[in-house]
């Protein structure tokens, strides 16, 4: 099907020049992605929501996605965490749908568009931030703050328990073709940086700097840690490798639902993949890291 078939069928099913009953209802139930006819007319914006223009090569179509949404990432780090990761997951999960819908026998990109990428890349730097707090009393030469592991965040994910460190070193072993005991736990200031953007410094699309930005702050991952092309490069053994490790993470939910009666984050599995990264994989060797994507929104059928 091509974007503009797919375009059309869209707008039949969602939304006219002014808010129908069905764009109303995906309001209502809080969607993060609805496509809109090209002559919508911006007087009808819902509250809470922001008309945007997504490009696809050299086509484009308008979207209405939450205000609150577009603030965090273009305040990447900023707001509170956990309404970040659900906000952009869902997101996520929405728009690669969409995308992945005009993919047609491999010869369809819409890499162009990018949307899916880029909330991908703000989901990790939220990841990040939520693993990690400033080191007290402490600043790097540039003056900058230092990063540690906030220990009561590695404490709710339970990666002090015994049963989920094993598996935890287990996974690293696995992507680092290591042993359990020859995996080593780094301080993570060597993987980080802090970095304050200014106005100037953000995202150049027009619909992002749109929306209010402050001194928005956060850590990242050092440059010469973030290359991820070596999973391309052994996308045979990385597949075989996501399997055994895919187990491993299987157990530790399993173990942690019983442990705390079927109360754990939607984001808990991202968030221990990221704390493996950052704490075993990344300083050693980036290429071994292990893939995150935001996980798919939870049914009410599956709580």
């Amino acid at each position: 099907m091509s974007l503009d078939e797919h375009l059309q069928q869209q707008k039949k099913i969602i939304v006219r020049r002014y808010p129908s009953a069905e764009a109303l209802a995906q309001v209502e139930i809080g969607k993060k992605f609805i496509v809109v006819q090209d002559d919508f007319d911006p007087s009808f914006v819902p509250q809470g929501y922001t008309l945007i223009d997504m490009k696809h090569k050299n086509s484009s179509f308008k979207t209405l996605v939450p205000q609150s949404l577009l603030f965090y990432m273009a305040n990447p780090g900023e707001g509170e965490p956990e309404g970040a990761l659900e906000e952009i997951a869902d997101f996520y999960g929405e728009t690669k749908g969409f995308e992945d819908d005009l993919i047609e026998n491999g010869d369809t990109s819409v890499q162009e568009a990018n949307w899916a990428n880029l909330a991908r890349g703000s989901y990790h730097t939220y990841l990040v931030n939520r693993l990690v707090k400033h080191r007290k009393g402490e600043r790097d030469v540039e003056g900058e703050p230092v990063p540690e592991f906030n220990p009561e965040v590695l404490a709710q994910l339970d990666l002090s328990d015994p049963y989920v460190s094993q598996r935890v070193k287990v996974m690293a072993a696995l992507a680092l073709e290591k042993t359990a005991d020859q995996i080593k736990t780094h301080d993570v200031k060597d993987v980080l940086k802090h970095v304050t953007l200014n106005y100037k410094e953000r995202v150049k699309r027009k619909e992002l700097t749109e929306v209010k930005c402050w001194a928005g702050s956060h850590y990242k991952i050092k440059h010469e840690y973030r290359t991820v092309d070596g999973i391309e490069e052994r996308q045979e053994t990385y597949s075989a490798l996501n399997t055994q490790i895919g187990e491993l993470e299987s157990q530790i939910d399993v173990y942690r639902k019983q442990k705390h009666s079927g109360n754990v984050g939607r984001h808990d599995g991202a968030l221990i993949r990221q704390y493996v990264n950052l704490a075993h994989i990344i300083p050693e060797n980036p290429r071994a890291q292990l893939d995150i994507s935001p996980p798919e929104k939870i049914s009410e059928e599956q709580k």
